[in-house]
């Protein structure tokens, strides 16, 4: 018979008569209620006449005959037949002793002692589940803090701003025009001559063939030519980027590689590659401090950051965000000169640029060409630009000219003013009206016709230009009949030759080429990897070796001006930090609400389950046991929020490496300033998450315990986010993001398929190490031990605890979960070497 348990004034237990009933049953108790029940042995004012019995406190008699002692976590008053679970609402000190739970406490199901609130809820009496809605306050408390940081911050970068402006003002400069002036020359200057420079494809196709000339100091070449003439290719040759397969470089009359003094070298990219959160002068300062001599001091760097925004006529937008897309800040034009700015203040001998003038309107390809002109003059810089139809007036602001035709060939090279004079003298004459440079290309294509030659061919044009260079005519009657161009045309009519062959040869030719091809690339990639390796060896060895061409930023300091850098990137935008740290809120806030009702109960005493029917007795002797799914509704939680926020670290500026890389930046302190930038941020986030997580979901053990898991846990996330964004695509970060917390956090998580299935079934001893790579799997042992040792139940104990889990191994899970994101880590730097090798060049 089941009855309620009264608490009297004076502290003592009554018992009233409920219902009569065939079997236990349990009743849910409300918070607020003060009543419990239980199932009483049979009493005499319930069966007169009948058989009765008594049962003391602290044991449970299913008969008269027998009696047993209550486990821990049941309740058993005087006269109870049968044991159940310590109300909610109560604890039971001993199974004997119900007491209601005090106000300021809760008392969950099962309980054996009071759980303090806390300042995060409101527990009156009788509580025995608890809504921690106090979170709330705290983080509006810690938002507050946040405001506080960075109107401090904002603070101090408004003095730092104002020091700079008026440093270029009075400083360094009393005008724009006496700033252009002051533009030291650089210390070396290199006259680059060229022959016969080429490169073939290992399938024999030419890519570039016999490129000869010479680009001076103190001039600036313009580099015009068709799709697929090579003038990306032509800089690439000269820069070290590709290795020729032809030809030889000289630098000032001495056969030797420009890519010995890439420190000296600046190239300017088509796209304006740069941090997009930063300023004007963060970014010039920055590639300042990275690339001019260490021994310069630090005054006369940025001294040189200020000379370069005043001749480039950056003041006004010094401080100003560059923007994108989305976030407006500085003009197309301004982002361009920020573009070059960034080479300038390195202070080069040798600036190559790849289609300055894209994007821009006619008026500011104007502006950007005469700028280039007035450095080649001023400083003595060698510039050439690889430039796509600019304005006749854009186009006039160079001193030579490349024109490069279809195979990668030289049509015209040498003085601008001269071209049209030339172009004359083989049959092309501009119109008036027609702008030259898109003349000069439409003739390299073979769209403009011969006034010589009717049947004109645009391969025609490298054969005068070979007559040209030999002092001779470049066009007679018979040019076209030399032998010379007789070898063009038979390079250029392979294919017709091929057409002759069977088909079943022709299909074997091409996997033969298919495969020398990439055994070629795979013996270059892996050799260029060994000459890396070799060199940071060297580096490592030589510690105190200093570099004969410009000693730059050593390990130590790239890293604090990346660290720098990631800290102002991070920390730039006050409603962004705000954005990321309520996302991590949400998640543990739905995470905690479907994990609101997930709790363990232990197993029922044996002698209960001896007389349970056989279908039932499973179920008898397995404890209630939800622990295991919060934890992967944790570890769900925490990836997907982990991942997405820490795929943008790196993802987000993949371009900005590769144009640091190639100025010389190591990966290692690169990567290493952006992960202990991110620390703070991972750490923010693991306490909004587990605030909001402990709001509804009935915890047992300490929050600390809970907050060092789900702190690790992040440490793991943003660390797969790393490797994730390095590689896959931007726009394929979200749907692999999504697919690797899945897999982790449910498949790899021990829970589904059970760990004891995957440690002893056959079918998954070739993918085990699969579980023993995964965090969550980890994760959620760590919650589990903590969470069930909390709990007053014996066989916790006293048997072996599900998912091969043990009780000693919290410490040991932490240590893991630690070493499975620093692994994260090394392979995502390692990915970042490995990958996309030629864009660091």
């Amino acid at each position: 018979m089941l009855r309620r348990l009264e608490f009297e004034a004076a502290g003592g237990l009554a018992w009233n008569p409920l219902a009569k009933c065939s079997h236990a049953s349990m009743l849910a108790v409300s918070q607020e209620s003060t009543n419990c029940t239980y199932l009483s042995t049979p009493q005499q004012a319930d069966n007169p006449g009948g058989e009765t019995w008594n049962c003391p406190a602290g044991s449970f008699c299913m008969t008269k005959s027998h009696m047993e002692l209550c486990p821990p976590g049941f309740m058993c008053p005087a006269n109870t037949a049968q044991p159940f679970y310590c109300c909610s609402g109560h604890y039971c000190p001993t199974p004997g002793d119900v007491r209601i739970c005090p106000e300021g406490k809760f008392c969950p199901l099962g309980s054996t002692d009071v759980q303090g609130c806390h300042f995060l809820a409101r527990c009156p009496a009788g509580t025995g589940s608890v809504s921690r809605f106090g979170v709330a306050a705290l983080f509006l408390g810690m938002m507050l803090v946040v405001v506080v940081f960075f109107a401090v911050k904002n603070r101090l970068d408004s003095l730092k701003r104002s020091k700079y402006q008026h440093l270029l003002q009075f400083g360094y400069a009393d005008s724009d025009e006496s700033a252009k002036t002051e533009m030291t020359q650089v210390e070396r200057t290199f006259d680059i001559s060229f022959q016969d420079l080429g490169l073939t494809l290992t399938n024999g196709i030419k890519i570039m063939s016999g490129v000869t000339g010479q680009l001076s100091s103190g001039r600036c070449c313009a580099i015009l030519g068709p799709s697929g003439a090579g003038k990306t290719t032509f800089v690439s040759l000269l820069t070290g980027k590709a290795k020729k397969t032809s030809g030889t470089i000289m630098l000032n009359g001495v056969e030797e590689p420009l890519s010995k003094y890439q420190k000296l070298i600046g190239f300017v990219p088509q796209e304006d590659v740069m941090m997009r959160e930063l300023t004007v002068r963060d970014i010039l300062i920055h590639s300042a401090l990275m690339r001019l001599p260490k021994d310069l001091p630090l005054h006369a760097k940025k001294k040189k950051v200020l000379e370069t925004i005043t001749y480039l006529e950056l003041g006004h937008v010094m401080d100003s965000a560059i923007g994108d897309e989305s976030k407006r800040g500085i003009s197309g034009g301004q982002r361009k000169r920020v573009n070059i700015g960034m080479e300038l203040v390195a202070n080069p001998s040798v600036l190559f640029l790849d289609e300055p003038t894209s994007g821009l309107d006619s008026a500011t390809s104007y502006e950007v060409c005469a700028l280039l002109r007035n450095i080649a003059h001023r400083q003595r810089l060698t510039v050439a630009a690889v430039i796509h139809s600019p304005s006749p007036q854009a186009f006039n602001q160079f001193d030579d000219l490349l024109v490069l035709g279809k195979g990668g060939r030289v049509v015209y090279l040498g003085p601008r003013d001269q071209a049209l004079d030339y172009f004359h003298r083989i049959g092309f004459t501009c119109p008036p009206e027609d702008n030259p440079a898109d003349f000069y290309i439409a003739v390299a294509s073979g769209k403009v016709r011969s006034a010589f030659s009717a049947d004109f061919h645009p391969d025609d044009l490298f054969v005068y230009w070979e007559r040209f260079l030999t002092g001779e005519e470049p066009f007679t009657p018979t040019t076209k009949k030399n032998k010379f161009h007789r070898l063009t045309i038979l390079e250029g009519g392979m294919r017709a030759a091929s057409e002759g062959r069977s088909v079943i040869g022709s299909f074997f030719a091409e996997i033969g080429t298919a495969v020398t091809t990439a055994v070629n690339d795979t013996f270059v990639y892996w050799r260029d990897i060994a000459d890396e390796l070799s060199r940071t060896f060297r580096s490592f060895v030589l510690v105190c070796e200093s570099d004969p061409v410009r000693d730059t930023a050593n390990a130590f300091t790239t890293f604090w001006l990346c660290y720098k850098r990631a800290c102002m990137q991070i920390y730039r935008s006050r409603n962004q930090f705000i954005y990321d740290q309520l996302l991590h809120l949400g998640c543990g806030a739905f995470i905690s609400i479907a994990a609101r009702q997930f709790d363990y109960l232990g197993v029922q005493p044996e002698s209960i389950c001896s007389v349970t029917p056989a279908a039932l007795q499973k179920y008898c002797r397995t404890p209630i046991d939800y622990i295991a799914q919060a934890g992967v509704f944790l570890a769900l939680g925490v990836l997907f929020s982990g991942i997405s926020v820490g795929a943008a670290t790196f993802g987000n500026e993949k371009v900005v490496y590769w144009r640091d890389t190639s100025a010389g930046m190591k990966t290692l302190p690169y990567f290493l300033a952006k992960l202990i930038a991110d620390l703070p941020r991972m750490f923010v986030a693991a306490l909004c998450f587990s605030l909001s997580f402990i709001v509804f979901y009935p915890y047992r053990s300490k929050y600390i315990f809970i907050l060092t898991i789900i702190a690790l846990l992040y440490f793991v996330a943003f660390s797969m986010g790393y490797l994730i964004s390095v590689l896959v695509s931007k726009e394929t970060v979200g749907l692999v993001s999504t697919a690797f917390a899945l897999a982790w956090a449910m498949l790899f998580s021990g829970t589904v398929p059970d760990l004891t299935e995957v440690l002893t079934d056959p079918m998954y001893r070739h993918v085990r190490w699969l579980w023993h790579a995964s965090a969550p799997r980890y994760a959620i042992e760590a919650l589990f031990i903590k969470e069930v040792a909390a709990r007053p139940f014996e066989e916790i104990h006293n048997s072996k605890l599900p998912h091969e889990y043990n009780l000693d191994n919290y410490n040991y899970c932490l240590i893991l979960l630690f070493c499975i994101g620093v692994s994260w880590n090394l392979l995502a730097i390692i990915s970042m070497r490995l990958m996309h090798r030629e864009k660091m060049k």
